[in-house]
This record gives C-alpha cells, structure tokens and sequence, in this order.
C-alpha cells in the first residue's frame, strides 16, 4: 500500500487531470521494514524494485520487477499489501513452532502488473481504477513469498488540485492458497491528507489498513507520510516512512525511490 500510496504522489505531482501522452518512465528504490510481529525475535525485509511505468491518455501499465531480502526466524514472509505474519509460528507458512534461529535469504520478489485508467479527467481531480497482478515468482521455499499468484482491484483518488487535498485507496485482493494453506482475501485501503508546497512537489500524511490476511492475526494498521517531487530534467523521487500500529503491521519503515521520464 505504501508504494501505491507513492506512485499516487507523483503522478499527482505531473498531472491531476489526466494521464500523460505516451510517457514512459523508469525508477529504482529501496525499501526498508523492520519488526518484531508481536513476537520476540525482529523480521527485516529489503526490497530493491526496478519499475517501468508507462502512461498514454488515461492509461496507465506499470511493472515492477524486485529483488528482495528477508532477515528473521520464519514466521513472516513478504505479503499483498505488507508483510504477512504466523502468530502460530513455523518457518515460512506458520506450520509448528516459531523457531528461534534467524535466516536470511534473497532472491527475485514477487513480479507485479498493474493496468489502470484514469476516470473524469475534466474534474479537476485524479480519479483511477486499477486492476493488478502479483505473480509468485519469489521462492515459498526460502521464505520469500508465498509461491502463489495475487490479484487486485484497486480505486484511489486525490480530490482537488489547491494547496491541500484528501485522498484515499479502496482494494480488494485476492491471495492465491497453497496446497496446504488457506489465505483470507480483504479489503484495504488508505486515507490522508496530500499538501503541495510548490507547483512539481507533494507531501502527505495517511492511514493505511488491510484486514487479516491469516486467520488469528491483527488486521494492518500503520501510518504514513511521504514527500514525492519531480524535476525539470524529468527526473523524479519520492521519501517515505510507515510506522506501524499492529502486531501485524512493520515496527518501523522507509523507502527511497529516483525515477526518470522519457
């Protein structure tokens, strides 16, 4: 959700009332969570994607390719919308007891798409409805991910172009099960507040929630700000910082991401 929030920030940044014509962009980022997921030892997670982001009209293909890397005991591994955690404990799939040795292993994340068409552009304001695929290309075995194909629908809207606008994320997704584990599929979402201190720069507070992916856990709860900019080169960035509000939610994260539009 944090990422969305982001993409969100700087395409408001370039254009509220419409998507760019034919406008390919590139970026790469880091990102940072670290937690302990109400148990005793810490999880960290880093994630270094490299994302194509194509807009034409109202449309919008964005791709994003991770490498990511998992430090922690087993009970939390990389999810839909944040990390997903076993209170029940097991490497991996949250199979038997929390283990109290540490692993840390990495490899190719998750690939994800995502297609999106922005609605009303004569408004004023950015409206988008978005479908999105996460493909289980990271490793179940190494803790990685779950191994097993997502999807999304996602509604996000900044309302207003002056100096303060709210905004909010509304999805629904559904998580691909295992051969011998059943996800839930939730609804999620976010809601803040967008400033614009200057004409080509945003900065935000919000509120992220996603409902428990994994039966006896916390739902998601986490707030969040960010400051995205873009340059006169066409080069763009963004900062942001999530804290989290439940045990099932990153203590603490970051990300950094630099772009360039061609």
């Amino acid at each position: 959700m944090q990422s969305r929030t982001i993409l969100a920030a700087v395409l408001a940044t370039a254009s509220l009332s419409a998507h760019a014509e034919g406008q390919l962009s590139v970026s790469a980022g880091y990102d940072y969570t670290s937690g302990t997921y109400g148990g005793s030892n810490t999880t960290t997670i880093t994630t270094v994607p490299v994302t194509l982001n194509y807009l034409n009209d109202a449309w919008r293909v964005t791709v994003t390719v991770p490498w990511i890397s998992v430090t922690g005991d087993g009970s939390v591994i990389p999810g839909p919308g944040g990390p997903l955690s076993f209170t029940s404990g097991g490497r991996f799939f949250g199979m038997g007891s929390r283990s109290t040795t540490t692993y840390t292993n990495s490899g190719l994340g998750d690939v994800t798409a995502d297609l999106g068409y922005a609605l009303f552009p004569e408004s004023g304001s950015f409206y988008e409805v978005s479908l999105r695929a996460k493909f289980g290309t990271a490793d179940p075995d190494k803790g990685l991910g779950t191994g097993e194909n997502d999807y999304a629908l996602q509604f996000d809207a900044i309302v207003g172009q002056g100096g303060v606008s709210p905004y909010l994320t509304a999805g629904y997704y559904i998580t691909g099960d295992t051969d011998t584990f059943t996800y839930n599929d939730v609804p999620y979402g976010s809601l803040g507040l967008m400033f614009r201190p200057g004409k080509n720069a945003s900065l935000g507070i919000g509120f992220d929630y996603r409902q428990a992916t994994v039966d006896g856990t916390e739902d998601l709860r986490q707030a969040s700000a960010f400051y995205g900019w873009q340059g006169q080169d066409g080069w763009t960035g963004s900062l942001s910082a999530l804290y989290g509000l439940s045990d099932t939610a990153p203590d603490v994260g970051f990300n950094i991401t630099l772009g360039r539009r061609f």
